[in-house]
């Protein structure tokens, strides 16, 4: 595989910059935040599409979005424009975080599981949850509360306030990466690889099916309750995949990962059972 000129677009170093130094498939690596670090270029940008030429001047290879605000601000799309890769979903992907409404409907319309819309809470906590917004309720007067606050902030959010059920099952986080046409779930040491295998497949299934259509990576906020894992939500900060729980033969190197979504050979990487 090729060597790869790599920016990563962060505000503040890097918590994996030692990893991205020691790659063997890393030729020169790029920031955006404004330390000094040996072994590392810095580049200065007011614009998306002002890094976008830069990106193509300098022949960068693959950006990566690390923080979460970068991706809400759409930087895949200007990237995609200007035909620079950028490892990171673009807009269309967004709204799965930014609306819990959204993400119910388009999760249950391929069958994975998420906790269920209560009427009437018979047991607390709950969960207050509307667009961009989370909140849990110990009491019935908690609830109405924080509908009160919700209404006098946005009443367009508040027609969309609903009640959920609090899981009290053990919560992780996994990172999934998609390369367009295969998705990649990296295993949890603490969730049976059987479970995250069906999900993985769920969600790869929701991708293909709804068109998605970037290379990058989108995380899963779950739930283990009774042996089925819930979604509770999605987020978009890049986390360093866990290879040590990974089959040993893969190269424990996030920019191998990123040169495979590149070539869309996901599907040839296999973790472990």
């Amino acid at each position: 595989m090729q060597s790869l000129n790599v920016l990563i677009v962060s505000s503040d170093t890097s918590k994996y910059i030692g990893q991205f130094l020691q790659s063997k498939y890393l030729n020169k690596l790029y920031i955006t935040s404004n330390e000094e670090i040996s072994g590392t270029v810095r580049i200065k940008f007011n614009t998306f599409k002002e890094l976008a030429q830069k990106c193509r001047a300098l022949q960068i290879d693959i950006i990566l979005a690390e923080e979460e605000k970068w991706v809400l601000e759409g930087i895949a799309n200007v990237m995609k424009q200007n035909f620079v890769n950028c490892f990171a979903a673009t807009t269309d992907w967004i709204e799965l975080g930014l609306s819990h409404n959204y993400a119910r409907k388009m999760l249950t319309r391929y069958d994975i599981s998420i906790p269920p819309v209560i009427t009437l809470p018979l047991e607390f906590p709950v969960l207050v949850k509307g667009d961009g917004f989370l909140k849990k309720a110990n009491s019935m007067q908690e609830i109405i509360s924080i509908k009160e606050k919700i209404y006098n902030t946005s009443g367009e959010i508040a027609k969309n306030v609903f009640l959920e059920k609090y899981l009290h099952g053990e919560k992780y986080k996994v990172i999934s990466i998609f390369d367009g046409k295969h998705l990649l779930t990296f295993p949890h040491k603490n969730i049976k690889q059987s479970l995250l295998t069906e999900y993985s497949y769920k969600l790869e299934k929701m991708l293909l099916e709804e068109k998605a259509n970037f290379i990058g990576f989108i995380n899963s906020e779950i739930v283990e309750e009774n042996g089925i894992l819930y979604n509770t939500g999605f987020s978009y900060e890049f986390s360093m995949p866990d290879f040590d729980i990974c089959n040993t033969t893969i190269p424990k190197d996030i920019l191998y990962i990123c040169l495979s979504a590149i070539y869309q050979k996901l599907n040839e990487i296999k973790l472990a059972d």
